[in-house]
């Protein structure tokens, strides 16, 4: 029996330990088109981000909750990670980013009935009353500029029906989120247009966590995962999958 014993401990000595994937805690807010609890995989941009992660040797979930809440929780280091943020120098100071994952056209969305279909300044804005997603960045000189009736909602469906019923006469964001959002509350989706110009093209990030301890190793890893499947053509895969561009 003891030779045995020691036979067995000799093979497990040998043998190459299984070392069990960490699992990266993931939350953000619901988005579609791009990421939401309602989308198979979570939308596109969670399934890349899910990809990417497994890619570098990581396993993942996520979490869908207001967008407020999301930016607290990975603050707090509760959460390891945001999908799909945009880039502000604040941030900075509390987050990570990542390479860019997918870049969105975020515009002022109006109904038909406003009185402008173009602007030059935001100046020309300020008379109107202007909704956006509590804690969203939308871009830097529409994020510094004082507007006199900025409202902040917790969920795009609070900002589409606060669009819809007059409450707020535009809406920050991106287009298709809007639509996505007005269909699902049973709203006229296709009454929804963009003010010209639009005001940002912004990139997606990941926004990982400060608080957490492995947090810049988090990062790169994410970042080789994300341009290995770039490299790989699996990135333009998950976009096909999705009938994106």
């Amino acid at each position: 029996m003891k030779k045995l014993t020691k036979f067995f401990s000799a093979l497990a000595i040998a043998l190459p330990l299984t070392v069990q994937a960490q699992t990266v805690d993931l939350t953000t807010m619901n988005w579609p088109p791009f990421y939401g609890d309602s989308l198979e995989k979570g939308g596109f941009i969670s399934a890349i981000v899910d990809e990417a992660l497994a890619e570098s040797g990581y396993d993942s979930t996520i979490e869908f909750t207001a967008w407020q809440t999301a930016l607290d929780t990975v603050k707090a280091g509760d959460k390891d990670a945001i999908v799909g943020g945009y880039y502000s120098e604040e941030r900075a100071q509390e987050y990570y980013f990542s390479i860019p994952i997918y870049t969105v056209l975020a515009g002022l969305i109006k109904k038909p009935d406003f009185p402008l279909s173009n602007y030059d300044s935001f100046e020309s804005l300020d008379q109107y009353s202007i909704a956006k997603l509590k804690g969203s960045v939308i871009g830097e000189s529409f994020d510094n500029f004082p507007f006199s009736d900025l409202k902040e909602y917790p969920e795009v469906s609070d900002a589409i029906k606060a669009l819809d019923s007059g409450e707020v006469q535009l809406y920050a964001d991106s287009l298709a989120v809007a639509k996505e959002a007005a269909e699902a509350a049973g709203i006229d989706a296709s009454q929804l247009q963009i003010l010209l110009p639009p005001l940002e093209e912004n990139d997606l990030y990941l926004l990982i966590s400060k608080s957490i301890p492995n947090a810049e190793e988090l990062r790169d890893a994410f970042n080789k995962g994300l341009m290995e499947i770039q490299m790989s053509g699996r990135y333009d895969e998950i976009l096909a999958e999705f009938n994106q561009q």
